[in-house]
Protein backbone atom coordinates (compact mmCIF):
# COMPACT_ATOMS: atom_id res chain seq x y z
CA UNK A 1 0.00 0.00 0.00
CA UNK A 2 1.63 3.54 -1.13
CA UNK A 3 2.44 6.14 1.38
CA UNK A 4 -0.58 8.47 -0.11
CA UNK A 5 -3.11 5.75 0.21
CA UNK A 6 -2.37 5.66 3.84
CA UNK A 7 -2.42 8.85 4.92
CA UNK A 8 -5.86 9.36 2.49
CA UNK A 9 -7.41 6.70 5.32
CA UNK A 10 -5.66 7.90 8.30
CA UNK A 11 -6.38 11.56 7.62
CA UNK A 12 -10.33 10.82 8.26
CA UNK A 13 -10.03 8.65 11.30
CA UNK A 14 -7.28 11.31 12.80
CA UNK A 15 -10.94 13.85 12.15
CA UNK A 16 -13.02 11.59 13.52
CA UNK A 17 -10.79 11.04 16.97
CA UNK A 18 -10.73 14.34 17.30
CA UNK A 19 -14.61 15.34 17.23
CA UNK A 20 -15.25 12.44 19.42
CA UNK A 21 -12.62 14.24 22.22
CA UNK A 22 -14.47 17.42 21.38
CA UNK A 23 -17.98 15.82 22.08
CA UNK A 24 -16.32 14.41 25.08
CA UNK A 25 -14.48 17.65 26.88
CA UNK A 26 -18.04 19.68 25.62
CA UNK A 27 -20.43 16.95 27.69
CA UNK A 28 -17.93 17.18 30.76
CA UNK A 29 -17.47 20.90 31.03
CA UNK A 30 -21.25 21.18 30.84
CA UNK A 31 -22.22 18.34 33.38
CA UNK A 32 -19.44 19.86 35.60
CA UNK A 33 -19.55 23.84 35.19
CA UNK A 34 -18.71 24.64 38.57
CA UNK A 35 -15.54 22.60 38.73
CA UNK A 36 -14.44 23.74 35.60
CA UNK A 37 -14.85 27.28 36.72
CA UNK A 38 -12.87 26.38 39.96
CA UNK A 39 -10.01 24.75 38.53
CA UNK A 40 -9.55 27.86 35.98
CA UNK A 41 -9.46 30.03 38.30
CA UNK A 42 -6.70 28.27 40.43
CA UNK A 43 -4.79 27.92 37.20
CA UNK A 44 -4.65 31.47 36.69
CA UNK A 45 -3.28 31.88 40.50
CA UNK A 46 0.23 33.62 40.56
CA UNK A 47 1.94 36.17 43.04
CA UNK A 48 1.73 38.88 40.19
CA UNK A 49 -1.61 38.17 39.43
CA UNK A 50 -5.12 40.31 39.81
CA UNK A 51 -6.37 39.87 43.37
CA UNK A 52 -10.17 38.48 43.58
CA UNK A 53 -11.16 41.27 46.00
CA UNK A 54 -14.59 42.40 46.61
CA UNK A 55 -15.72 45.77 45.99
CA UNK A 56 -16.11 48.84 48.62
CA UNK A 57 -19.86 48.67 48.48
CA UNK A 58 -19.97 45.11 49.92
CA UNK A 59 -17.58 45.19 52.24
CA UNK A 60 -19.11 48.07 54.00
CA UNK A 61 -22.54 47.29 53.57
CA UNK A 62 -24.45 47.28 57.18
CA UNK A 63 -24.41 43.71 58.62
CA UNK A 64 -27.79 43.84 60.65
CA UNK A 65 -31.72 44.30 59.98
CA UNK A 66 -33.98 45.03 62.68
CA UNK A 67 -37.44 45.48 61.85
CA UNK A 68 -40.33 46.91 64.58
CA UNK A 69 -43.69 46.42 63.74
CA UNK A 70 -47.00 48.02 64.65
CA UNK A 71 -46.64 47.57 68.39
CA UNK A 72 -43.12 48.24 68.92
CA UNK A 73 -41.92 44.56 69.03
CA UNK A 74 -38.31 44.19 67.48
CA UNK A 75 -36.71 41.44 65.64
CA UNK A 76 -33.37 40.66 63.91
CA UNK A 77 -34.50 39.70 60.36
CA UNK A 78 -32.14 36.58 58.67
CA UNK A 79 -32.44 34.58 55.63
CA UNK A 80 -29.94 31.67 55.50
CA UNK A 81 -30.32 31.48 51.72
CA UNK A 82 -30.50 35.44 50.56
CA UNK A 83 -28.70 38.43 52.06
CA UNK A 84 -31.56 40.67 53.14
CA UNK A 85 -28.95 43.69 53.37
CA UNK A 86 -27.72 43.57 50.15
CA UNK A 87 -31.18 43.05 49.03
CA UNK A 88 -32.00 46.58 50.85
CA UNK A 89 -28.58 48.13 49.18
CA UNK A 90 -30.34 46.96 45.43
CA UNK A 91 -33.72 48.87 46.29
CA UNK A 92 -31.97 51.21 48.28
CA UNK A 93 -29.90 52.57 44.66
CA UNK A 94 -32.85 53.06 42.71
CA UNK A 95 -34.08 55.75 45.33
CA UNK A 96 -32.85 58.59 44.60
CA UNK A 97 -31.09 61.01 47.23
CA UNK A 98 -31.88 64.49 46.85
CA UNK A 99 -31.00 66.52 49.85
CA UNK A 100 -29.50 66.29 53.15
CA UNK A 101 -30.04 68.02 56.76
CA UNK A 102 -29.43 67.87 60.15
CA UNK A 103 -32.23 67.37 62.47
CA UNK A 104 -32.34 69.05 66.17
CA UNK A 105 -32.66 66.67 68.62
CA UNK A 106 -33.06 67.58 72.13
CA UNK A 107 -32.83 64.70 73.87
CA UNK A 108 -32.24 61.32 73.73
CA UNK A 109 -35.27 60.38 74.48
CA UNK A 110 -36.53 61.92 70.95
CA UNK A 111 -33.34 59.95 69.30
CA UNK A 112 -34.63 56.89 70.97
CA UNK A 113 -37.99 57.59 69.62
CA UNK A 114 -36.92 57.66 65.77
CA UNK A 115 -34.45 54.43 66.63
CA UNK A 116 -37.37 52.63 67.89
CA UNK A 117 -40.17 53.97 66.02
CA UNK A 118 -42.86 51.63 64.96
CA UNK A 119 -43.34 50.33 61.52
CA UNK A 120 -39.88 50.99 60.43
CA UNK A 121 -36.79 49.18 59.26
CA UNK A 122 -32.78 50.02 60.78
CA UNK A 123 -29.83 48.94 59.06
CA UNK A 124 -27.17 49.00 62.01
CA UNK A 125 -23.34 49.16 60.74
CA UNK A 126 -20.83 47.69 63.63
CA UNK A 127 -19.98 51.21 63.92
CA UNK A 128 -19.86 54.63 62.62
CA UNK A 129 -18.94 55.56 59.06
CA UNK A 130 -19.09 58.28 56.63
CA UNK A 131 -21.87 60.05 54.69
CA UNK A 132 -19.79 59.47 51.84
CA UNK A 133 -19.43 56.17 52.34
CA UNK A 134 -23.38 55.77 52.33
CA UNK A 135 -22.79 57.88 49.00
CA UNK A 136 -20.28 55.14 47.80
CA UNK A 137 -22.71 51.74 49.07
CA UNK A 138 -25.87 53.02 48.15
CA UNK A 139 -24.84 54.85 44.64
CA UNK A 140 -25.89 58.65 45.79
CA UNK A 141 -24.84 61.75 45.59
CA UNK A 142 -25.62 63.31 49.11
CA UNK A 143 -22.89 66.83 48.55
CA UNK A 144 -23.32 68.46 52.49
CA UNK A 145 -22.20 66.92 55.60
CA UNK A 146 -19.80 64.36 53.41
CA UNK A 147 -17.67 63.98 56.59
CA UNK A 148 -19.99 63.66 58.79
CA UNK A 149 -20.41 60.03 61.06
CA UNK A 150 -23.48 57.84 61.42
CA UNK A 151 -23.73 54.33 62.32
CA UNK A 152 -27.23 53.07 61.38
CA UNK A 153 -30.01 53.80 58.80
CA UNK A 154 -33.73 54.09 59.87
CA UNK A 155 -36.26 53.34 56.61
CA UNK A 156 -39.77 54.27 58.03
CA UNK A 157 -42.22 52.32 56.18
CA UNK A 158 -45.66 54.75 55.77
CA UNK A 159 -42.93 57.75 55.29
CA UNK A 160 -42.24 57.91 51.24
CA UNK A 161 -40.34 60.64 51.10
CA UNK A 162 -37.51 60.30 54.02
CA UNK A 163 -34.97 58.25 55.55
CA UNK A 164 -32.63 59.12 58.57
CA UNK A 165 -29.01 58.60 59.19
CA UNK A 166 -28.26 58.08 63.18
CA UNK A 167 -25.16 58.85 64.88
CA UNK A 168 -25.20 57.62 68.72
CA UNK A 169 -22.12 60.20 69.57
CA UNK A 170 -24.25 62.94 71.04
CA UNK A 171 -27.46 61.46 69.38
CA UNK A 172 -27.13 63.25 66.10
CA UNK A 173 -29.88 62.79 63.31
CA UNK A 174 -29.64 63.55 59.34
CA UNK A 175 -32.60 63.89 57.21
CA UNK A 176 -32.12 62.49 53.63
CA UNK A 177 -35.09 63.75 51.52
CA UNK A 178 -36.14 61.05 48.45
CA UNK A 179 -37.17 60.51 45.46
CA UNK A 180 -38.87 56.73 44.22
CA UNK A 181 -38.59 55.61 47.30
CA UNK A 182 -40.39 52.14 47.32
CA UNK A 183 -40.40 48.81 49.82
CA UNK A 184 -43.08 46.86 47.60
CA UNK A 185 -40.70 45.20 45.88
CA UNK A 186 -38.95 44.01 49.12
CA UNK A 187 -42.04 43.01 51.21
CA UNK A 188 -41.95 39.63 49.24
CA UNK A 189 -38.58 39.16 50.29
CA UNK A 190 -39.04 39.51 53.76
CA UNK A 191 -42.53 37.86 53.62
CA UNK A 192 -41.17 34.41 52.76
CA UNK A 193 -40.98 31.35 55.31
CA UNK A 194 -37.27 31.66 54.85
CA UNK A 195 -36.71 34.33 57.28
CA UNK A 196 -35.70 33.98 60.82
CA UNK A 197 -36.75 36.73 63.28
CA UNK A 198 -34.82 36.73 66.38
CA UNK A 199 -36.83 39.02 69.24
CA UNK A 200 -34.52 41.94 70.25
CA UNK A 201 -34.65 45.19 72.05
CA UNK A 202 -31.94 48.39 70.52
CA UNK A 203 -31.18 50.23 73.65
CA UNK A 204 -29.75 53.69 73.68
CA UNK A 205 -27.77 54.90 76.72
CA UNK A 206 -24.88 56.79 76.97
CA UNK A 207 -24.21 58.06 73.85
CA UNK A 208 -24.18 54.12 72.46
CA UNK A 209 -26.81 51.72 71.30
CA UNK A 210 -27.03 48.39 72.41
CA UNK A 211 -28.87 45.20 71.18
CA UNK A 212 -30.23 42.62 73.38
CA UNK A 213 -31.41 39.52 72.66
CA UNK A 214 -34.75 39.12 74.61
CA UNK A 215 -34.73 35.35 74.59
CA UNK A 216 -32.93 32.10 74.05
CA UNK A 217 -31.09 31.96 70.65
CA UNK A 218 -31.10 29.01 68.67
CA UNK A 219 -28.27 29.12 65.54
CA UNK A 220 -26.24 26.72 64.10
CA UNK A 221 -22.93 25.43 64.11
CA UNK A 222 -20.72 25.62 61.14
CA UNK A 223 -18.01 23.66 59.30
CA UNK A 224 -15.24 24.99 56.74
CA UNK A 225 -12.55 24.00 54.99
CA UNK A 226 -9.63 26.06 56.01
CA UNK A 227 -7.20 27.77 53.14
CA UNK A 228 -3.50 29.40 54.16
CA UNK A 229 -1.88 32.01 52.12
CA UNK A 230 1.82 30.73 51.59
CA UNK A 231 3.96 33.25 53.58
CA UNK A 232 6.58 33.73 51.00
CA UNK A 233 4.31 34.45 48.10
CA UNK A 234 2.66 37.47 50.49
CA UNK A 235 6.21 38.65 51.20
CA UNK A 236 7.03 38.90 47.30
CA UNK A 237 3.27 40.47 46.84
CA UNK A 238 4.10 43.32 50.02
CA UNK A 239 7.89 43.70 50.09
CA UNK A 240 8.56 43.07 46.39
CA UNK A 241 5.38 44.25 44.45
CA UNK A 242 7.54 45.73 41.42
CA UNK A 243 9.54 42.75 41.40
CA UNK A 244 13.44 44.78 41.24
CA UNK A 245 13.65 44.31 44.96
CA UNK A 246 15.49 41.58 47.00
CA UNK A 247 13.83 39.95 50.16
CA UNK A 248 15.39 38.85 53.14
CA UNK A 249 14.37 35.93 55.50
CA UNK A 250 15.55 35.56 58.80
CA UNK A 251 14.49 33.37 61.81
CA UNK A 252 14.30 35.54 64.87
CA UNK A 253 12.98 33.38 68.10
CA UNK A 254 10.54 31.29 66.61
CA UNK A 255 9.18 33.85 64.26
CA UNK A 256 9.85 34.79 60.16
CA UNK A 257 11.01 38.07 59.14
CA UNK A 258 11.16 39.28 55.98
CA UNK A 259 12.45 42.41 54.95
CA UNK A 260 13.57 44.60 51.76
CA UNK A 261 15.66 47.38 52.44
CA UNK A 262 14.90 49.04 55.54
CA UNK A 263 11.32 50.28 54.62
CA UNK A 264 9.39 46.96 54.58
CA UNK A 265 8.99 44.32 56.89
CA UNK A 266 6.79 41.46 57.41
CA UNK A 267 6.99 38.99 60.80
CA UNK A 268 5.48 35.95 60.20
CA UNK A 269 4.31 34.01 63.36
CA UNK A 270 4.22 30.60 61.95
CA UNK A 271 2.40 29.10 65.57
CA UNK A 272 -0.75 31.02 65.42
CA UNK A 273 -0.27 31.64 61.66
CA UNK A 274 -0.81 35.80 62.16
CA UNK A 275 0.83 38.27 60.06
CA UNK A 276 2.42 41.63 61.16
CA UNK A 277 3.74 44.09 57.98
CA UNK A 278 5.28 47.25 58.51
CA UNK A 279 6.15 49.77 55.70
CA UNK A 280 8.25 52.80 56.73
CA UNK A 281 8.67 54.36 52.96
CA UNK A 282 6.47 57.05 53.39
CA UNK A 283 7.43 57.73 57.01
CA UNK A 284 8.05 61.27 58.14
CA UNK A 285 5.76 62.56 55.87
CA UNK A 286 2.79 64.38 57.66
CA UNK A 287 -0.62 63.48 56.42
CA UNK A 288 -4.07 64.42 57.48
CA UNK A 289 -6.14 61.40 57.92
CA UNK A 290 -10.04 61.85 58.46
CA UNK A 291 -12.09 58.92 59.05
CA UNK A 292 -13.50 59.47 55.70
CA UNK A 293 -10.20 59.08 53.81
CA UNK A 294 -8.98 55.83 56.06
CA UNK A 295 -11.87 54.00 56.00
CA UNK A 296 -10.92 54.31 51.94
CA UNK A 297 -7.69 54.00 51.74
CA UNK A 298 -7.83 51.02 54.24
CA UNK A 299 -9.74 48.86 51.93
CA UNK A 300 -7.33 49.61 48.96
CA UNK A 301 -4.40 48.52 51.21
CA UNK A 302 -7.03 45.13 52.31
CA UNK A 303 -7.94 44.67 49.12
CA UNK A 304 -3.63 44.52 47.99
CA UNK A 305 -3.22 41.79 51.23
CA UNK A 306 -4.60 39.03 48.70
CA UNK A 307 -6.44 38.14 51.83
CA UNK A 308 -9.60 36.06 50.75
CA UNK A 309 -12.34 38.63 51.18
CA UNK A 310 -15.73 36.41 50.82
CA UNK A 311 -16.64 36.51 54.37
CA UNK A 312 -14.52 40.07 55.12
CA UNK A 313 -17.11 43.00 56.01
CA UNK A 314 -15.65 46.49 57.99
CA UNK A 315 -16.00 45.84 61.59
CA UNK A 316 -14.94 49.65 63.15
CA UNK A 317 -12.44 51.95 63.76
CA UNK A 318 -10.10 51.83 66.96
CA UNK A 319 -9.80 55.76 68.44
CA UNK A 320 -6.78 54.29 70.43
CA UNK A 321 -4.32 53.05 67.74
CA UNK A 322 -6.02 54.65 64.83
CA UNK A 323 -6.65 51.51 62.93
CA UNK A 324 -9.18 50.22 60.50
CA UNK A 325 -10.76 46.84 61.92
CA UNK A 326 -12.44 44.20 59.60
CA UNK A 327 -13.98 40.76 60.13
CA UNK A 328 -14.99 37.58 58.55
CA UNK A 329 -18.79 37.48 58.72
CA UNK A 330 -21.02 34.74 58.65
CA UNK A 331 -25.26 35.23 57.95
CA UNK A 332 -24.60 38.58 59.38
CA UNK A 333 -22.40 37.38 62.41
CA UNK A 334 -18.69 38.33 63.24
CA UNK A 335 -16.54 35.71 63.60
CA UNK A 336 -13.79 35.90 66.57
CA UNK A 337 -10.72 34.05 67.63
CA UNK A 338 -8.96 34.07 64.02
CA UNK A 339 -6.07 35.77 65.41
CA UNK A 340 -5.46 37.30 68.82
CA UNK A 341 -7.79 39.96 68.30
CA UNK A 342 -9.89 38.19 65.87
CA UNK A 343 -9.42 40.43 63.16
CA UNK A 344 -7.45 41.96 60.31
CA UNK A 345 -6.10 45.79 61.33
CA UNK A 346 -5.21 48.47 58.96
CA UNK A 347 -3.00 50.99 60.40
CA UNK A 348 -2.23 54.05 59.03
CA UNK A 349 -0.21 57.06 61.56
CA UNK A 350 0.13 61.00 60.70
CA UNK A 351 3.96 60.45 60.46
CA UNK A 352 3.58 58.40 57.39
CA UNK A 353 3.62 54.91 58.95
CA UNK A 354 1.50 52.09 57.80
CA UNK A 355 0.83 48.63 59.29
CA UNK A 356 -1.12 45.51 58.68
CA UNK A 357 -1.95 42.83 60.88
CA UNK A 358 -4.10 39.31 59.85
CA UNK A 359 -3.61 36.05 59.47
CA UNK A 360 -3.00 33.44 57.04
CA UNK A 361 -5.95 31.40 57.31
CA UNK A 362 -8.72 31.93 56.07
CA UNK A 363 -12.25 30.10 55.21
CA UNK A 364 -12.78 28.41 52.02
CA UNK A 365 -15.74 26.60 51.57
CA UNK A 366 -18.67 24.76 54.22
CA UNK A 367 -18.52 21.27 54.81
CA UNK A 368 -21.12 19.14 56.84
CA UNK A 369 -20.88 20.12 60.69
CA UNK A 370 -19.10 17.07 62.08
CA UNK A 371 -20.97 16.06 65.92
CA UNK A 372 -24.53 15.09 67.10
CA UNK A 373 -25.27 18.59 67.80
CA UNK A 374 -25.57 20.93 64.95
CA UNK A 375 -27.55 23.71 66.36
CA UNK A 376 -26.65 25.47 69.86
CA UNK A 377 -29.12 27.02 72.04
CA UNK A 378 -27.72 29.98 73.75
CA UNK A 379 -29.52 32.14 76.70
CA UNK A 380 -30.79 35.94 76.69
CA UNK A 381 -27.93 38.74 76.99
CA UNK A 382 -30.01 40.15 79.83
CA UNK A 383 -29.31 36.36 81.21
CA UNK A 384 -25.67 36.30 80.43
CA UNK A 385 -25.27 39.94 81.60
CA UNK A 386 -26.83 38.92 84.93
CA UNK A 387 -24.91 35.76 85.21
CA UNK A 388 -21.60 37.44 84.58
CA UNK A 389 -21.95 39.87 87.74
CA UNK A 390 -23.31 36.27 89.87
CA UNK A 391 -19.70 35.49 89.26
CA UNK A 392 -18.17 38.81 90.40
CA UNK A 393 -18.05 40.89 87.22
CA UNK A 394 -18.07 44.63 87.54
CA UNK A 395 -20.90 46.06 85.62
CA UNK A 396 -19.03 49.32 84.73
CA UNK A 397 -16.14 47.12 83.05
CA UNK A 398 -18.34 45.17 81.05
CA UNK A 399 -19.15 46.66 77.63
CA UNK A 400 -21.19 45.72 73.88
CA UNK A 401 -22.35 41.87 75.04
CA UNK A 402 -21.63 40.45 71.14
CA UNK A 403 -23.59 37.35 69.72
CA UNK A 404 -21.11 35.87 66.90
CA UNK A 405 -18.89 32.61 66.42
CA UNK A 406 -16.20 31.07 67.73
CA UNK A 407 -12.98 30.22 65.59
CA UNK A 408 -11.54 26.87 66.39
CA UNK A 409 -9.93 23.98 65.09
CA UNK A 410 -11.88 21.03 64.22
CA UNK A 411 -10.65 17.51 66.19
CA UNK A 412 -10.61 15.32 63.51
CA UNK A 413 -8.98 16.77 60.45
CA UNK A 414 -6.33 20.26 60.98
CA UNK A 415 -7.73 21.29 57.46
CA UNK A 416 -11.26 21.77 59.07
CA UNK A 417 -12.42 25.21 61.05
CA UNK A 418 -15.40 24.79 63.07
CA UNK A 419 -17.21 28.19 64.09
CA UNK A 420 -19.59 27.53 67.49
CA UNK A 421 -22.24 30.26 67.90
CA UNK A 422 -21.60 31.79 71.28
CA UNK A 423 -21.88 35.20 73.16
CA UNK A 424 -18.79 37.59 72.91
CA UNK A 425 -18.18 40.25 76.23
CA UNK A 426 -16.17 43.23 75.45
CA UNK A 427 -14.63 43.42 79.04
CA UNK A 428 -12.36 45.68 80.02
CA UNK A 429 -11.30 46.81 76.70
CA UNK A 430 -10.81 42.37 75.65
CA UNK A 431 -13.05 40.09 73.90
CA UNK A 432 -13.80 37.11 75.59
CA UNK A 433 -16.81 34.52 75.61
CA UNK A 434 -19.12 34.31 78.42
CA UNK A 435 -18.52 30.66 78.86
CA UNK A 436 -14.97 31.47 79.61
CA UNK A 437 -15.42 34.10 81.19
CA UNK A 438 -17.89 31.99 83.95
CA UNK A 439 -15.35 29.18 83.66
CA UNK A 440 -12.65 31.42 84.88
CA UNK A 441 -10.10 30.51 82.53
Amino acid sequence: MTTHKIRRMLLPLALMILVLISVALSVYIWMNPSRYERESKVSTTSSNSTLATRSVDDVYLPTQLIYTNTKGKQALLINKNVSLVSQFKDQMRKWRATSISKVRVTSAKSYTALLNGEESYVLNFPDSVTISMFNTVFKQNLQNFRSSEFSRIVIPVNDTDHLYLLNDNHHSIYSVRLKNKSLSSLSAVLRTDKVKEIPVKMTYTKNNTYLDYTGAVKMQQYSYLMSKLAASELANRLLDADGNSTVSVHNRNGKQEYTTGSFKRMTVNPKVGTVYFEDYSDSGETRQLSLRSQLQKSYTHLASLGVPMDNIRYYGFDDTSNSVIYRSYVEGFPIFNQTENGDVRIQMTTNGLDRYYFSLYSLQVPVPTTGKQQAVTLPSSESVLKQLEAAGYHSSKIGRIELGYQWSQNKSSKLVIDLTPTYYVDYNGSWRTYTSMLNGS
